[in-house]
């Protein structure tokens, strides 16, 4: 069974003098994440609470994580600790500068189902960009050439189409937008890190 994971919380930890101190105007935005492996069977609980210290890197790969409450089965926080290190933040950023940084995570961990769904994605690097685009889309503009004319990036190195994907590794407010789409149609811009994405559902043949 595949555990979802709802983040409830999002605070940020002071560091020692190396990494800088974060404000709630400058925080890292969860952008990717993977599904935990079942809850354990002694917990008893359909979902629980996890707290995480999570260092977030430059580039917004997480580089260290704390599991702050046990789950009680050692081999479960080891495994929990490794997957939360293949998530990807937005990195923290003031005035034009990278830092790392300590995220103080309260996730809700629940368990769910997957959601799979064929996927297209660009990315833009601004939203008047995006816009222009989107307008285009709702014209009736292919989705890919409609990209090309852009200048929209491709979401996956030079690859448009993302294959099937699971929409819990992506944060609630993409997710939201991804599970309203019908076979054919692309969400709105959406922020996403320092660009915009659009997404589209591919329709199957």
């Amino acid at each position: 069974m595949k555990i979802s994971v709802i983040i409830i919380c999002l605070g940020i930890l002071s560091g020692c003098s190396s990494i800088q101190q974060a404000t709630d105007n400058h925080a890292p935005v969860l952008l990717v994440q993977y599904p935990f492996p079942a809850i354990p069977a002694s917990i008893c609980k359909p979902d629980y609470l996890l707290v995480a210290d999570i260092l977030v890197s430059e580039d917004g790969s997480v580089s260290d994580v704390k599991i702050l409450n046990t789950s009680g089965i050692r081999e479960w926080d080891e495994i929990a600790a490794n997957t939360i290190k293949s998530w990807k933040y937005s990195p923290l950023k003031i005035e034009d500068k990278t830092y790392r940084c300590w995220v103080h995570q309260k996730m809700r961990v629940s368990i769910a189902q997957p959601v799979m769904l064929s996927l297209a994605a660009v990315l833009c690097s601004s939203y008047a960009q995006a816009d222009s685009l989107y307008k285009h889309l709702i014209n009736g503009y292919n989705f890919k050439e409609a990209a090309k004319d852009f200048d929209a990036v491709p979401a996956q190195g030079d690859q448009y189409e993302l294959g099937d994907v699971d929409v819990y590794q992506y944060p609630d407010f993409i997710r939201h937008n991804l599970l309203n789409l019908s076979e054919g149609e692309f969400t709105k811009p959406l922020k996403y890190d320092d660009s915009y994405i659009i997404f589209q559902r591919i329709k199957k043949i």
